[in-house]
């Protein structure tokens, strides 16, 4: 070849130019190491730490411009609640094992936990982007904060129903034991569907969307101030819903759940147990790479 004569096309051999063809069409795919599954999840453990601390850091920052601070954490279930009492015991009279308040507090509070815990623990990964770009930490801890962070609130909400329910009366007695189980299961439901949510939002931006226009509906199909028995041969299908069983098993300790709650409970459990399936082999794959579309 001449001395100053640019090389053409047709003088670049032609296994050279598929080679830069095939490099450009792969060199941009975003693939990173299958993490495998003892280290990741001694990751996440290991990560508990600062899990607490940013979810105390998030709970705190929520309401402390608030005039009354923390206090809006019991306060507002308990308006919802009696804005809801008020209203439906005008309207329609249900027959419920304990007097409608607390009937209806019970089921407001887990439903509250578990519908704000996935709506803000959706977009947690991405939402994180400024610390997730920094440091590499197991992105799951993102979301599963969120659910922690609203757990803060949930615990003395407990003990304003229990409060409720003496004030009006309500005997309580060993059912009550099973205030401990129902908080374990709504955390596992919660964390599960969040993981699985925040993960699927870094791919495909819809799913905030998706999950809040599916929060009004949910919360009619789950029985969250009316008993089930009132829907009559649509029952069983209805206890389907993973919302149904966190309510019920809630409920029970208050002595406020209806016959045959241990249903829609089972079936709770075995929704926690599908969707950690799930949530294991998306962060088993993508963890890595998640970083890269932020």
């Amino acid at each position: 070849m001449a001395a100053g004569v640019a090389p053409t096309i047709d003088a670049i051999p032609r296994g050279t130019s598929e080679q830069m063809s095939t490099i450009t069409e792969t060199s941009f795919e975003m693939q990173g190491e299958r993490s495998k599954l003892r280290p990741l999840l001694r990751g996440v453990w290991a990560s508990r730490g600062l899990i607490r601390t940013l979810a105390r850091k998030d709970f705190y920052v929520k309401y402390r411009r608030a005039s009354i601070g923390i206090l809006w954490v019991v306060g507002l279930p308990l308006i919802q609640a009696a804005v809801l009492a008020i209203i439906f015991s005008r309207v329609t009279r249900f027959a419920t094992p304990v007097k409608f308040p607390v009937f209806v507090l019970s089921g407001i509070l887990p439903w509250g936990f578990f519908s704000n815990g996935i709506a803000s623990a959706t977009t947690a990964i991405v939402d994180g982007s400024n610390l997730a770009t920094k440091v590499y930490f197991p992105r799951a801890v993102l979301p599963l904060t969120n659910v922690f962070s609203g757990f803060h609130g949930y615990i003395p909400s407990l003990g304003v129903m229990v409060a409720l329910a003496l004030v009006l009366k309500v005997h309580l007695g060993l059912p009550l034991l099973l205030l401990p189980a129902s908080m374990t299961l709504l955390l596992m439901m919660t964390c599960a569907f969040s993981l699985v949510l925040a993960s699927l939002h870094v791919y495909f931006r819809d799913t905030r969307y998706a999950v809040q226009a599916a929060i009004l509906p949910w919360f009619w199909a789950s029985g969250v101030i009316f008993p089930l028995e009132r829907l009559g041969g649509l029952k069983k299908w209805f206890e389907l819903n993973p919302a149904v069983g966190l309510i019920q098993l809630n409920r029970a300790a208050v002595g406020a759940a209806g016959p045959g709650w241990g249903r829609p409970v089972v079936i709770s459990l075995i929704w926690v147990v599908a969707l950690t399936v799930i949530a294991i082999p998306l962060y088993q794959r993508y963890d890595r790479v998640y970083v890269d579309l932020l």
